[in-house]
């Protein structure tokens, strides 16, 4: 039996492709042994960042028609107005002439203005990381994005204790589904007064402008179901000392869907659909003597981009990558080896004139 098993291996290395020359044939030389230390040094180089690029990939993006029109988009809102909830209203009316309150809930939340310490250290920490993500967006947003991490700061914290004056503030928060559509979300003072034919108005108290205080800070402004963490409105916070004051927000919401890195590699196919936004402010005192003109209030003015990104792994297929090593590995080889080759040529060529030079010296010597 073990006869058979060793003649069975025999033939086994005889149907041996592969060339093999023997070691009595092999000549070692300094200039082979460098040049294949330093071929090891580039492929454990090259290995390593191939490796290193497929497991930190990048992101692609692919802008397509959103064709998902029926459904609709939810706006999360949490904002704080230096004003009593007594003397302020808020709702969203959109290019259809169709007020989407009912489509929703805010609720109106007296409270102070002013933070309480832990509640000014969580503000300003959250404030600090949205500004560090919105100078630089790209590398962060993609990492967070591939990394799974949808909020990294929880809710404000509760106050330590109750001031003993009466609340200054009204804190709307909530959610509301809106149409895919431009509209308008905005806070004003009065309460809403739906009326017919798509109209509505805000039923104001009759006091002096000077007493309203449109200073606000807005702790969450949002489209959809997940956050996509860099949301440029989060954490501004607006003081003014005037009270006539239009402060206006010009939105654009765009669809976005993730294609996370786990579950492409892993085979996985699985999407993340959350929206992302742009947007720019602006703000002026109203006065009609002075011909700025317009109802002082908070607004902001969404509109929905007619296209989605889709975000997916720039990262290449396993086989693919498996192949590459391959091709890095064989390939840093064969080139090693016609480099040995080349230098070796060179170097005979050079000897044997060097040679044939000194034979001839000798020579005419001689004689």
């Amino acid at each position: 039996m073990q006869r058979r098993r060793k003649d069975k291996i025999k033939a086994v290395i005889e149907l041996d492709a592969f060339p093999k020359v023997p070691d009595t044939y092999k000549e070692k030389t300094m200039s082979g042994g460098t040049i294949s230390l330093i071929c090891v040094f580039i492929i454990m180089y090259l290995v390593f960042s191939e490796i290193k690029d497929f497991l930190h990939s990048g992101v692609k993006f692919h802008f397509v028609p959103d064709d998902d029109l029926d459904t609709r988009m939810d706006l999360n809102v949490d904002l704080t107005v230096a004003m009593p909830c007594r003397y302020i209203g808020a709702d969203v009316l959109d290019s259809t002439g169709q007020s989407v309150v009912s489509f929703g809930h805010l609720t109106e939340e007296n409270t102070w203005f002013q933070l309480s310490p832990r509640q000014r250290n969580h503000f300003e920490a959250a404030q600090r990381l949205n500004s560090v993500l919105r100078d630089k967006p790209h590398g962060i947003q993609q990492l967070l994005w591939k990394s799974g991490y949808q909020q990294l700061f929880g809710e404000m914290p509760s106050r330590e204790t109750v001031p003993n004056q009466p609340s200054n503030a009204c804190r709307l928060h909530g959610k509301l589904q809106l149409t895919k559509v431009a509209g308008n979300f905005h806070v004003t003072a009065g309460k809403v007064l739906p009326l017919p034919m798509r109209a509505h108005a805000h039923l104001s108290p009759m006091i002096d402008d000077e007493r309203f205080n449109y200073s606000h800070r807005i702790d969450k402004f949002s489209f959809g179901q997940s956050s996509s963490l860099v949301q440029p409105l989060e954490g501004d916070e607006v003081i003014s000392d005037k009270g006539a004051m239009l402060f206006q927000y010009f939105v654009t919401a765009v669809p976005t869907e993730i294609e996370s890195l786990v579950s492409a590699s892993s085979g996985i196919h699985g999407s993340l659909k959350m929206w992302q936004y742009s947007v720019r402010n602006q703000s002026r005192v109203v006065g009609h003597e002075k011909g700025s003109h317009g109802i002082p209030g908070i607004y902001f003015k969404y509109d929905v981009a007619p296209l989605r990104v889709r975000v997916v792994p720039d990262a290449p297929p396993l086989l693919r990558f498996v192949l590459r090593l391959c091709a890095i590995v064989g390939g840093v080889y064969t080139s090693a080896g016609i480099v040995h080759k080349m230098m070796q040529g060179v170097y005979w060529l050079i000897c044997s004139r060097c040679n044939t030079w000194s034979d001839a010296s000798y020579v005419q010597a001689l004689s």
